[in-house]
């Protein structure tokens, strides 16, 4: 049987949503869902104030990828291209449906004239990501934001390949870093030491806060995991220094319990193979501690057998005290190697990052990281006030699209630029607006520092700033969706539906989606487990 989604039926509220999503009277936060027509409310947004006779160069419209901009791009300038060239009744029921309203012959004619002033605009629509913008500005304003006039900026895989060399450079001499690269050789295999720092290097805007004070780094880290002013070192030489297994001790258990060195498995096997005049503390925790299937540690068992500990009780009493001994050591001791690994990881990955920063001094680069955190530092200094004035001379209409996934400095970037729009004087000198969509399930955790719940706390900062000036704010919920039939969007919302799963999705209200599509042609068949949920009540042991 055949299966098709049905025709698109609308509920009232979501079309009522979405008009005032795209009202430039109003400044909106918006919470969507995927699927529910973000672009589409963002591009008639743009249309809309370019209707109302905003000039296209004070609009900026900010996304996350190249890929979001173009097809952002592509979808206004089509739209403008259509009214170029429709006929009258057409270009009046698309703006009648744009609008909400019938139109006026003067908003006909204008709409008809925007397709030209767009192309006339000195750089086109400002529909650019943020590290574009970011880009622009600090070509305007290099002095001021202390960076080269001529800087370009580093593509992600030029990067990758500096700071591999970087790594490499190093890891191989131990530039800058020697004993912290002995260190990490002498503990780790070659992958663990390159996924650590790789992992380190992975978010350099947190990393460069962590590096700005290595000194407070390494007793913040020492702090965090309880070592005080202990080093492995330390703890290391005190487990073999008390020992009381003494070489000739050692010597006379191993030849009375006859200990094999060809791989035998039994205590006095594994003492037969180590030398007791050089013993680590290592080799020592490694005879009396294992490791379990779930992680922990534990003492070995059965450290003599019945017969030997019959065959001398004094040997039996001895090795469980010192098993005792070793057991309440070997936590500190494997506390401390951590510490000193994490500390070898932390030189090595300062090592890297000025080598990699000199290189890009050396060459008049900056990456993405400096793009937005050398903008909003120049937003601290004492040129801020000329720099937001010329921009915002020119910036009255901001838009942020998939704003989940921005990051704090870039955040720190679009409070900057809109500092002004509700405050005082500034807030009503002429009319802005700033609108922002995103949805916090959807984002992308931790890439390029992405932390979404800052998408919901700047939303509530402007609510209340825009309250303060009785500037009309919004925050508003888009949760229809445009493409996924209701039985799925059911079984996501049962599965949200459990507290902690609600919690970790960051949303301020509880998770639902509605649905514009209906099914025809028949029923759907679901993936048996999505189906389970469907049709099952929700258990509590989920």
């Amino acid at each position: 049987m055949s299966l098709e989604r049905g025709k698109l039926q609308v509920p009232p509220l979501t079309s009522a949503n979405q008009a005032l999503a795209a009202n430039p009277d109003w400044s909106i936060w918006v919470s969507a869902n995927a699927g529910s027509g973000k672009t589409y409310v963002l591009t008639r947004r743009v249309l809309r104030l370019l209707l109302v006779g905003v000039k296209p160069e004070t609009i900026l419209c900010l996304t996350y990828t190249k890929a979001a901009a173009a097809e952002m791009r592509r979808r206004v300038a089509g739209s403008l291209a259509d009214w170029a060239v429709m006929d009258e009744t057409a270009l009046g029921k698309a703006l009648a449906e744009l609008e909400g309203r019938v139109v006026s012959a003067e908003l006909l004619a204008r709409a008809r004239t925007l397709f030209a002033k767009a192309l006339e605009t000195p750089g086109g629509l400002k529909i650019v990501t943020i590290h574009a913008f970011c880009e622009s500005v600090l070509h305007r304003f290099p002095l001021e934001a202390q960076v080269p006039f001529d800087f370009s900026v580093i593509e992600d895989d030029e990067r990758t390949g500096m700071v591999l060399a970087a790594r490499e450079a190093v890891l191989a001499q131990g530039l800058g870093a020697a004993g912290a690269v002995e260190t990490l050789f002498e503990t780790l295999s070659n992958s663990q030491i390159e996924e650590a720092i790789n992992a380190a290097l992975s978010d350099g805007r947190k990393l460069k806060a962590v590096l700005a004070d290595l000194e407070v780094s390494r007793r913040n880290l020492r702090a965090l995991l309880g070592a005080g002013n202990r080093h492995a070192a330390d703890v290391a030489a005190e487990i073999v220094a008390d020992t009381a297994l003494t070489p000739k001790v050692w010597r006379e258990i191993v030849t009375l319990f006859e200990g094999r060195t060809d791989g035998g498995t039994r205590l006095v096997d594994m003492m037969a193979r180590l030398d007791p005049e050089r013993l680590t503390a290592r080799q020592l925790c490694g005879l009396f501690v294992t490791e379990k299937a779930d992680g922990t540690r534990g003492p070995r068992a059965n450290l003599l057998n019945a017969a030997q500990r019959k065959l001398r009780p004094d040997f039996a009493d001895l090795l469980v005290a010192e098993q005792e001994r070793v057991l309440q050591r070997d936590g500190e001791l494997l506390g401390l190697e951590l510490v000193a690994r994490s500390e070898a990881v932390l030189e090595i990955v300062a090592a890297i990052a000025r080598r990699y920063e000199a290189s890009k001094r050396a060459r008049s680069l900056l990456d993405f990281d400096d793009l937005v955190e050398k903008l909003a530092e120049l937003f601290e200094t004492e040129s801020a006030d000329w720099v937001r004035y010329k921009l915002d001379a020119g910036i009255d209409h901001i838009l942020v699209d998939e704003s989940q996934d921005t990051n704090g400095e870039q955040w720190r970037v679009v409070k900057a630029i809109a500092e002004e729009f509700f405050v005082g004087a500034g807030a009503a000198q002429r009319p802005r607006s700033l609108f922002a969509v995103g949805d916090q399930k959807q984002s992308i955790y931790s890439f390029q520092g992405a932390e979404p719940k800052l998408f919901g706390e700047t939303g509530q900062l402007f609510g209340r700033q825009a309250g303060a000036v009785d500037a009309p704010f919004r925050a508003l919920p888009l949760h229809t969706s445009f493409r996924t039939l209701p039985e799925i969007l059911k079984a996501v919302d049962l599965v949200s539906d459990q507290p902690h799963i609600q919690a970790a999705l960051l949303e301020s209200e509880k998770v639902h989606h509605d649905t514009a599509r209906t099914m025809t042609g028949g029923s759907v068949t679901l993936w048996p487990p999505v189906q389970q949920l469907v049709d099952a009540p929700i258990s509590s042991e989920w």
